[in-house]
């Protein structure tokens, strides 16, 4: 997870579509389904959805803190 996520302050919703693809087993899965399969909030999704950086921020966050649970 770390290697996909090394390029997420140049292009974010590129690396988060790229670990959800992983997490979801959604190999070619595009971002607005990534997002609907992820089990979000209506109000999360929506801030994905339209690139908030908080919302963008705090998924990267989680996907880090999976990866280091799994590493364990």
């Amino acid at each position: 997870m770390e290697a996909l996520l090394a390029g997420y302050d140049g292009a974010p919703i590129a690396a988060l579509t790229d670990a959800l693809r992983i997490v979801l087993d959604r190999p070619d899965g595009l971002w607005p389904e990534l997002v609907a399969a992820g089990g979000f909030s209506d109000t999360r999704s929506a801030a994905l959805l339209v690139g908030e950086e908080r919302a963008l921020d705090a998924l990267a966050a989680e996907l880090n803190e999976q990866r280091d649970l799994q590493d364990g």
